[in-house]
This record gives C-alpha cells, structure tokens and sequence, in this order.
C-alpha cells in the first residue's frame, strides 16, 4: 500500500477530470503532464547510473564487463523485478475497475499487462530452472538454443525466436506503444477517446525522450558487445514501467479505489484475526 501511495501520490481523485481534454500546444511541449513521484526518480537515477557505470566498464574492460552482465547476473535480476513489479502493478489496477460495462473492457486490457509483464518476468529467469536446479527436458535441449526452459531462447524451423520474436517484432511494438501512440493520441480524437475508454496508459514526452536516447547511447556500444543489448533491456523496461505507473493520461489511474480495496483486505485479515482469537 505504500508503494502504490508513493507512486501515485499526485493522482487523487476527489475531482475527477473529464476523460477526454481537448489537446493544445504544451502537450507536444511538456516533458511531463503532472509531477513525478519522488520514487519514480529515485528509480531511475539508479537505472541510468547502472547503464552508465556498464558502459564505462565496457570500455575499460570488456571481460570484466562479461562477467557483470552475464545470466544470473545483476542486471538480469533487475529487470526480473522490475518486470513483476509491473505484473503486480497491472493486476492491483485491474481490480480497481468495476464489473460493469463502461469499465469491463479495462480490465481485460490490464489483466493483458499483468500477463505480458508476468510471463517477460518468468522468462527472464527461465521459470526458476537454475534457482531450483531443475534439469531441462529432452525437448528443450533439442530445440533451445541455450538448453533451457524457456520461450525466447527456442529455435524453431531453423528460425531463432529470440531475433524474430523477442527482437524484431518486440522492437516494433515498443516503438508502436512509445513513439506512435502517443502522437496519434495527441492529434486524433477518435483514437483519444478510444485509448480513454480502455485506460490504456500513453507514454509521457521526458519517458519517449529516455527511451530514445539510452537506445542510441546503447546501440552505438554494439559493435563493442553484444550483451550490451542487455542493458537496453534493463533500461528499456523501467521506461515502460514509468509509462505504465506515470502516464501522460494520468486520470486513468485512480488512487482512492486502490485505497478502498487495501482498506477493505486489511479489514478483512483483521475481522479472521479477530474471530481466531475469539
């Protein structure tokens, strides 16, 4: 509960704005449609100093810089927290929609992101294999590339999912969701109200400018190493994490009714406490 208060301290609802505003000029201009929580920039001036501090090491050292980013290492674990923060982020605003027929639709739409992000999370750490020892089936020692149990590593037809999958195509979508989206948003009413209506959250100006930026900064290094890559992973998905808690469509988020749903667990707990002790 403190958390999701610190992240969405700016977003009280007791007057509501309407869903749809009419856009002007400062919404192309404006890095950021409302204040950004203390947390939120905590976080990351940690993620820029550790995609910093990586490409320093990479010049220095590029086998010192093998062994900082290498599987199990600490940016992979880092990008596996951030990623189920986001899945327990998206399913706490999931149940913050009612059941009826203006909001159902919100709901599949986050559980999606709750799914998405879950299931990024898993693969990051191969569904715990190395964690809990687990031996990889023979199946997945034919057709992964790596030997492990996971999706993005598997080569299919000769086809490695990971440059296809989880490269290309996933590289698209990121840029759909932080660079196409947000300007169609900005100059389309139709498409305004549609992504309103499904509580689909649009990147801010200061998070499409990170994401721009830390991916040049980032590819140049490629011909150095390709782990690099790893880097642009970690960073990249803090930004959609600041996306998705931060939104330039703000309203969307609403922290009372996350408050009445801790509120009424907590009374819950207490009321099961109560009668276990009674």
């Amino acid at each position: 509960m403190q958390i999701l208060t610190l992240i969405n301290s700016q977003y009280e609802e007791s007057k509501q704005p309407a869903l749809v505003k009419p856009t002007g000029v400062k919404d192309f201009t404006q890095l950021a449609s409302a204040p950004i929580p203390k947390s939120l920039t905590a976080g990351l001036a940690i993620v820029l100093g550790i995609v910093a501090y990586g490409l320093l090491l990479l010049h220095q050292d590029e086998q010192a810089f093998r062994v900082w980013i290498r599987e199990d290492g600490l940016v992979e674990w880092l990008t596996f927290v951030t990623l189920l923060i986001m899945s327990a982020y998206s399913f706490v605003m999931r149940a913050t929609f009612g059941h009826f027929e203006g909001e159902r639709v919100a709901r599949r739409v986050w559980l999606f992101f709750g799914c998405v992000f879950l299931f990024g999370a898993m693969e990051e750490i191969s569904w715990g294999q190395r964690i809990l020892s687990i031996e990889a089936p023979e199946w997945f020692i034919r057709h992964n590339a790596q030997g492990e149990i996971n999706v993005h590593n598997l080569v299919v037809c000769g086809v490695k999912l990971n440059k296809l999958v989880f490269g290309k195509i996933l590289t698209m979508v990121v840029g759909i969701y932080l660079l196409l989206i947000p300007l169609i948003y900005r100059i389309n009413k139709r498409v305004k109200g549609a992504v309103q209506r499904l509580r689909f959250p649009v990147a801010q100006n200061y998070q499409i400018l990170l994401f721009i930026g830390l991916a040049i900064a980032i590819r140049l290094h490629l011909g150095l190493s390709k782990k690099v890559a790893e880097l642009l992973e970690f960073s990249g998905c803090y930004i959609i994490f600041l996306a998705v808690t931060h939104p330039y469509n703000h309203e969307i988020l609403s922290l009372e009714r996350v408050r009445r749903i801790f509120g009424a667990y907590l009374r819950r707990g207490k009321k099961r406490d109560h009668e276990g002790v009674s």
